[in-house]
């Protein structure tokens, strides 16, 4: 796959895929942006913004096709993975931003 590619790949699950998987299991969080901050902070183990630049525009635009790559095979994680999966790369995003 191209850059632009794995880019519709990872829209696709962060806005379609995840979203309708959480509400058929017990996932922690339920929209978009919830995913979308669950994968890149997981991906960076970081909170994203600390590795990537807010005011450059979106997030995925600003990924590598290693990063992407990597983004994608995170949120498959999620979908194939028991829900505990989720809801501990959660915790680590979390953790990550001092919210627990």
């Amino acid at each position: 796959m191209d850059i632009e590619q794995l880019r519709q790949r990872y829209l696709h699950l962060i806005n379609e895929e995840l979203p309708a998987q959480a509400k058929q299991r017990n996932f922690p969080v339920s929209l978009n942006h919830c995913f979308a901050r669950i994968i890149l902070d997981n991906l960076f183990n970081c909170c994203w913004y600390e590795v990537i630049d807010r005011k450059q525009g979106a997030a995925y635009k600003q990924l590598s096709v290693e990063q992407l790559e990597k983004a994608i095979a995170i949120a498959e994680d999620i979908i194939d993975k028991p829900d505990s999966y989720v809801r501990e790369l959660n915790r680590n995003s979390l953790r990550w931003r001092n919210k627990i």
